[in-house]
């Protein structure tokens, strides 16, 4: 084997390793919590030793760091997907689809989250929290100016209305997922989407004839 080929195996190798960390750290937080969490059961839980752990991360919160920017980057993503939307039946549905897909990234870094927010007194966590809250509220806001029409509803601030729902789904969705809320998926994006449009266009998509169900 040439020595470029070694050098591609052992970079391979290390970004197996490496995803196999970052799995481990979120089964670990999310089966002890954050403040409970130690490097050895994030290790032993990869199967991994201390070296190998060194070599890709500083600390606990490090790790923890990594995690969370995966999770934000999926969140500025899904941002994106909103553009488009419009009032009538197929933007009703592209909205569903939508919180539907924010309902499975949440779901499925819970752990990150909940993580993240027994992190909360470390200020990288805060100032990471703060930003990805901004620019994920700052693109609805954006989505929200673009879609609004003065025909549709009365004139509402963009900023604020994004910064609310963002806040109202996320918290929801904490309550709901990390706490085990007892309310069945299928009626809890339904409804979501219900307040979501309702929020933006001022009007009831029910009453305006939408398949809400």
């Amino acid at each position: 084997m040439s020595q470029q080929n070694d050098r591609k195996a052992v970079g391979a190798q290390g970004a197996k390793t490496r995803t196999r960390l970052l799995d481990a750290a979120r089964t670990a937080f999310a089966d002890r919590g954050y403040p409970a969490t130690r490097v050895d059961d994030i290790t032993q839980a990869a199967g991994t030793s201390h070296g190998a752990f060194y070599l890709y991360f500083a600390n606990k919160q490090d790790i923890m760091e990594a995690l969370a920017d995966e999770t934000s980057a999926e969140m500025f993503t899904l941002a994106e997907h909103l553009e488009g939307i419009r009032p009538g039946e197929q933007g009703y549905q592209h909205l569903r689809r939508w919180i539907e897909e924010f309902v499975d990234i949440y779901e499925r870094n819970s752990a990150v989250v909940a993580a993240w927010i027994q992190a909360a007194d470390d200020t990288r966590f805060v100032h990471l929290g703060r930003e990805v809250l901004q620019k994920f509220a700052g693109r609805i806001a954006q989505v929200i100016q673009d879609s609004v029409h003065a025909e549709h509803r009365h004139p509402i601030n963009p900023g604020i209305a994004a910064t609310a729902l963002v806040a109202m789904i996320e918290r929801f969705c904490y309550f709901w997922i990390v706490y085990g809320g007892p309310f069945p998926r299928e009626q809890t994006v339904d409804t979501l989407t219900a307040i979501w449009y309702q929020a933006i266009y001022g009007v009831d998509p029910a009453e305006s004839g939408l398949a809400t169900i």
